[in-house]
């Protein structure tokens, strides 16, 4: 996995088996305090992909490329300066440390050279007609050590630059993704309050239709009353008319915030496609690699033509003066040329540094304007959230209406209720008062056997030989609590007789008559007579015990 600050473009390598017991998130942010000294709560990452890293997130979320970015929260502040701390830091990780290993390259690639050039005039180095040679030789290593700078920073540049677009990418497609699902949402949310509006048109239309649909419905003459009958009579017009003013009030006040959110919408997209314009330019920019590209032409003729150049043509054995003069103008002419290619680059190198702190302060622009973007982004989305939370309400007042629809069908169902809750009833007494008779003549029947059984038996016992013994069954009292009283008589079925209604009220008056007196029949004389017959029982057992124990003295 790669750590790579966005906006630096340096990159840390972590091996791929801290992820197996860590999250990415905890390896992240310990190795960008290690290495940058940032505060861990100030970070954003993003992976490859333009998602955001989380404390949630899994390794699988790394996508195939492993790369994850990072980005302070604190420099995307639109009031921050473009030459901020961050500024500065990007200049002094690109120019502060050279490397000491890439000077060591590029010193070693001017040595092998210049070596050539100094074994022709090693042999010829006592003679003073050489020595403008080994000054020439002398002075192209002086000019290639105050150049190796360029090169440096031009190899160093192209790697960060790399990463730095990979950074840009990223957010690129942070920033679309973010509006895409938020054009997702924001479709859905329109689909649905069309929806809602058409089911509240309809609703609303069928309002008078359902008034005077209630007007054809006459009540049940016994709930029938003075100004009630018929179904709309009991029906709160007034209350129903007002309500639906309100609605259609709040309807027109929903869609003076719909339309305002779809003008919020359409200037949200229009940031975006700026924002996101800017950054595709920011993408082509090749400011940067011009000037790298240039400083690495000049280098490769400086070593490759120039220094070769270098090398002495001249007989060791000897020659005329005039060949010894025609190679010094030679060489002094291979020197000047040197002599500017160190100069252009030199000024390629200033350059450089222009075009990236330009490139910096650039990117740390468009950061700030995706994140002023996504923002205004996030407020669409609230505002949506909001509104369907009232179209919701909205909804659920439009379904109010459809009770008007359907309370003729619910009254006649309500008619129908009532008769079999009534017949129920009349059942669920009759089979009360069975239960009652039942359970007294068990009840008879028991104590009879038990009377019998201390006459014949019983008598001749001690009383205390078998506790409990002389016991009558308790009489029962089956109590059925009132219920559906106040539903309105009704009368008989359609088929019947007003005969046959008057006598199955009367049937019902007598069965409920005769539960109220057979239950207080049954809880007082019964409960008297068990109570003479237990005392006659222990009265009995007490003078057979006497009798007994007067025939053993």
């Amino acid at each position: 996995m790669r750590i790579c600050h966005g906006l630096l473009g340096e990159v840390v390598e972590i091996e791929d088996r801290e992820l197996q017991w860590q999250k990415p998130i905890d390896i992240i942010r310990h190795h960008v305090r290690d290495r940058w000294q940032v505060d861990v709560d100030d970070l954003i990452v993003l992976v490859g992909s333009g998602g955001v890293l989380g404390p949630t997130s899994g390794a699988e979320e790394l996508g195939s490329a492993r790369d994850v970015f990072i980005f302070l929260r604190s420099a995307l502040d639109p009031q921050a300066s473009s030459g901020d701390d961050a500024t500065k830091a990007a200049l002094y990780g690109a120019f502060a440390a050279e490397g000491v290993e890439d000077e060591a390259e590029g010193e070693e690639e001017a040595t092998v050279a210049l070596a050539d050039a100094l074994r022709m005039v090693a042999p010829l180095a006592d003679d003073p007609v050489f020595e403008t040679f080994r000054c020439n030789i002398a002075e192209a290593r002086r000019r290639l050590a105050e150049v190796r700078p360029a090169m440096t920073l031009a190899t160093r540049l192209e790697a960060r630059l790399e990463v730095q677009r990979l950074a840009v990418q990223a957010v690129l497609d942070n920033l679309t993704s973010h509006r895409a699902t938020c054009s997702r949402s924001l479709a859905l949310f329109l689909q649905k309050y069309e929806r809602v509006q058409e089911r509240l048109d309809q609703n609303l239309n069928k309002v008078e239709a359902s008034m005077e649909a209630l007007h054809a419905v006459p009540l049940h003459p016994a709930v029938k009353s003075a100004g009630r009958e018929c179904l709309a009579d009991a029906v709160p017009r007034d209350r129903i008319l007002r309500f639906t003013t309100n609605l259609q009030a709040e309807r027109g006040r929903l869609a003076q915030q719909l339309d305002r959110l779809r003008q919020q919408d359409s200037l949200v997209q229009n940031l975006c496609d700026q924002a996101a314009t800017k950054v595709h330019q920011l993408l082509q920019d090749t400011a940067v690699e011009s000037c790298t590209e240039v400083i690495r032409q000049h280098h490769v003729r400086a070593m490759n033509e120039l220094l070769p150049a270098l090398n002495v043509r001249v007989p060791l054995g000897g020659t005329e003066s005039a060949l010894v003069l025609e190679e010094e103008r030679r060489c002094a002419g291979v020197m000047e040329g040197l002599a500017q290619l160190c100069r252009e680059m030199l000024g390629q190198l200033d350059d450089l540094r222009d075009c990236w702190q330009r490139r910096i302060a650039s990117f740390l622009q468009r950061l700030r304007e995706v994140s002023y973007t996504q923002s205004k982004v996030r407020g669409v989305e609230r505002q949506a959230a909001l509104l369907e939370e009232e179209i919701n309400v909205q909804h659920k007042s439009s379904q109010q209406l459809d009770h008007l629809q359907k309370m003729p069908k619910a009254y006649q169902k309500a008619m129908g209720e009532v008769g079999r809750r009534r017949a129920f009833r009349a059942r669920y007494t009759a089979q009360s008062d069975q239960a009652r008779s039942k359970l007294a003549r068990m009840m008879e029947d028991e104590n009879n056997e038990r009377r019998g059984f201390v006459h014949r038996y019983g008598c001749h016992l001690p009383t205390d030989l078998v506790r409990g013994l002389g016991a009558l069954v308790p009489p029962v009292t089956v109590e059925v609590p009132e219920f559906d009283a106040q539903l309105p008589d009704l009368g008989p079925p359609a088929s019947s007789s007003q005969e046959e209604a008057s006598a199955s009220c009367s049937a019902g008056d007598a069965v409920r008559q005769r539960r109220r007196t057979s239950s207080s029949s049954t809880s007082t004389p019964v409960a008297g007579a068990v109570t003479g017959a237990a005392a006659a029982l222990g009265g009995a057992i007490a003078a057979a015990a006497a009798a007994a124990t007067a025939a053993l003295a």
